[in-house]
């Protein structure tokens, strides 16, 4: 079953798209903060928080919200149907359901009339239950989260300190072809019990997968729906998993000369590195690569060799400047004047600024000043 575009409605269960449509007061009351200038948001789901990406579809079932890629919510439904079908027996403290034992299974079948649920065969191959050796793994950093930050340091450290057998969980692992182990899930508790040294076996769930791009895959599936991604994060695992329009963000990075950071922490950036992926996707759906390669190749060569802050407001100011020129405008001028703006006084611009349309307004006046050029009304610069 699939959803059909906003208007999956029964009596337990609502759906919208985040597509731009205004946000309905169902998922407004369970957001956590405001929207992103990406147009992403966090809401709050049985599981914790959740990040809405743009294109996900947000299903409200008994009073509970979910989050989900289009692909993925049949899944969701489907699971939503087939436990409104199957009658629920607690079974002890903190239980919610009765799994099929003889006795339940039995009384289903002699009941007269009543429905017997079908489900499709399992998807993928069951998994080996094995403890390996922690020398023995190894993470893939085309899609796995990168644990250079500090909040990464910081659970790991805390791992380590307070390691508890009862609560490692198996990691999950592709067992590859080549014999190589690679964790989908457990970075942190692999790095911790490496730190430690005295916890030289861990254990873990393998599975077999069709390739990189299926692992990257599955981890998107994972972790979107257990916990937030940082765009970053989900950009390179989109990448890895061969997304087309991460691809595309991609191509255009690269031959611009810059490449795509893995930190969302501006303090760790190096020169060439840009951390503004969701703009880039933004402003390729609204005005094309040609505009966006213009664009990346100005920042590439006005902050040759520097750390680019504010990238994100500069960016979307460069936006504007070649989806609207301005009259007597002469892209050759526009990369001195580039190099001559003081990141700092623009810092301190953009923060008093809310919003990222707000702040790239701001820049994109600054620019013009520079030039010694007139901004074209309001109307036009927004579009």
């Amino acid at each position: 079953m699939m959803l059909e575009q906003n208007s999956y409605h029964t009596r337990n269960t609502s759906s919208w798209t985040n597509d731009g449509t205004p946000i309905p007061e169902w998922v407004r009351i369970q957001m956590s903060g405001d929207m992103a200038v990406n147009g992403t948001f966090l809401i709050i789901t049985p599981f914790g928080t959740a990040r809405v990406h743009r294109g996900d579809i947000v299903i409200k079932h008994k009073g509970q919200l979910w989050s989900r890629h289009p692909e993925e919510v049949s899944h969701l439904i489907e699971g939503f149907e087939a436990e409104a079908a199957l009658p629920i027996t607690a079974i002890g403290p903190g239980k919610d359901a009765q799994f099929g034992t003889k006795s339940k299974v039995g009384q289903r079948r002699g009941r007269v009339g009543e429905r017997k649920t079908q489900y499709r065969e399992p998807t993928g191959k069951m998994p080996s239950i094995e403890w390996v050796h922690t020398t023995e793994l190894a993470v893939d950093q085309s899609y796995q989260r990168s644990i250079d930050n500090e909040g990464s340091r910081r659970l790991i450290a805390s791992i380590a300190a307070n390691f508890d057998w009862r609560l490692c969980a198996p990691l999950v692992v592709s067992r590859r072809l080549d014999g190589s182990k690679i964790i989908i899930d457990g970075q942190h508790r692999w790095a911790a019990a490496r730190r430690r040294g005295d916890v030289l076996q861990l254990p873990c769930c393998l599975f077999n997968y069709d390739s990189p791009e299926d692992e990257a895959r599955m981890f998107i599936v994972a972790n979107r729906a257990r916990k937030p991604m940082n765009r970053l994060d989900d950009f390179h695992a989109a990448l890895a998993a061969a997304d087309e329009d991460a691809v595309e963000i991609q191509r255009l990075v690269t031959e611009a000369g810059l490449r795509v950071s893995r930190s969302t922490s501006s303090n760790t950036w190096k020169a060439g590195e840009i951390a503004f992926t969701s703009s880039i996707a933004a402003a390729l759906r609204r005005h094309g690569s040609a505009i966006v390669s213009a664009a990346l190749t100005s920042i590439a060569e006005a902050y040759e060799g520097r750390a680019l802050s504010y990238g994100s407001s500069i960016f979307g100011a460069l936006v504007k400047i070649f989806s609207n020129p301005p009259e007597n405008f002469d892209p050759d001028d526009l990369v001195p004047t580039l190099k001559n703006v003081d990141l700092v006084s623009l810092g301190e611009t953009v923060r008093r600024l809310n919003g990222g349309d707000s702040r790239a307004l701001a820049v994109h006046s600054a620019m013009l000043v520079g030039l010694g050029l007139t901004a074209k009304s309001g109307a036009e610069i927004h579009g």
